[in-house]
């Protein structure tokens, strides 16, 4: 059996410095070449995680705390898959490991030099690729995946219900540092991701402040609309009325919109009941 490990660099984002080394002898070595003072997060890597067509992928989760403290999970998770089959025993190739778009994009076509890098925004469009669009997936097409391939052993519901659990845990246990000054009217959406394994257990992999939310597919474009449409609708339309003479009614309905789940606190009985 392989023992993998991860590197990440605390002060990076967008796979910016991430290595999978086979020993800690080999990050020792690679921390001795870095500067004074580097602080770096170090992972035991899952192995044999579940593939989705021979590649690995990971689930990114957006969650959001109001200015309330309340928590909520927005209901329309996304697949992030990387372009190149899962190959244990190639630790340098990142195409492998890292399911970031910001790293999967810049992935080398075949008689290329290097892909160009696509704008923040820009959809990829190439139909030559043989992946998904932007790389993502949605939660019912992972569930088709787990339907045709293994029988249909679990679904996303099961998966979003481990990971709404997850996120009460982690909440509860960094509650005291979430905005220790108290201030009032502040809200943040963060990113984070979950991978399953092959046996099908759900693993926290990090969370992330200012996740991406660039449209980098039409699937990512229907939901980051519905998800920043309803972050506002609970954390700024109760500060800002309408005018006088506005209905609310005629405001267009924005499709998911109505997509975060409160996962804590829970709903007291009472208020249950009624």
């Amino acid at each position: 059996d392989k023992n993998l490990w991860i590197l990440k660099p605390t002060n990076n984002n967008r796979g910016n410095g991430i290595r999978v080394f086979k020993s800690l002898l080999a990050i020792d070595d690679h921390l001795k070449r870095k500067p004074a003072g580097s602080q770096v997060v170090v992972q035991k890597y899952i192995e044999r995680p579940l593939l989705y067509k021979g590649r690995k992928f990971d689930i990114r989760v957006l969650v959001l705390v109001d200015n309330n403290m309340q928590v909520y999970v927005y209901r329309d998770a996304y697949l992030r898959t990387s372009t190149t089959e899962y190959d244990i025993d190639n630790v340098q190739d990142l195409f492998i490991h890292l399911t970031n778009y910001a790293v999967q994009k810049k992935k080398k076509k075949k008689g290329e030099k290097r892909e160009r890098e696509l704008e923040e925004d820009e959809i990829d469009e190439d139909e030559e690729e043989p992946q998904e669009e932007g790389n993502n997936l949605s939660l019912a097409e992972l569930s088709a995946h787990i339907a045709e391939v293994y029988d249909g052993v679990i679904d996303s519901t099961h998966v979003m219900n481990r990971i709404n659990e997850i996120v009460v845990t982690v909440m509860l246990s960094v509650w005291k540092r979430l905005n220790p000054l108290r201030e009032k009217n502040t809200f943040e959406v963060f990113g984070w991701d979950f991978l399953l394994d092959e046996e099908f257990n759900v693993w926290l992999i990090e969370v992330n402040t200012n996740p991406y939310i660039g449209c980098s597919s039409g699937l990512l474009r229907s939901i980051f609309t519905g998800m920043l449409e309803g972050a506002a609708r609970k954390c700024l339309d109760p500060y800002f009325p309408p005018p006088p003479g506005f209905n609310k009614e005629d405001v267009p309905d924005v499709p998911g919109a109505d997509l975060w789940d409160k996962v804590y606190p829970p709903e007291s009985k009472k208020s249950a009941a009624s």
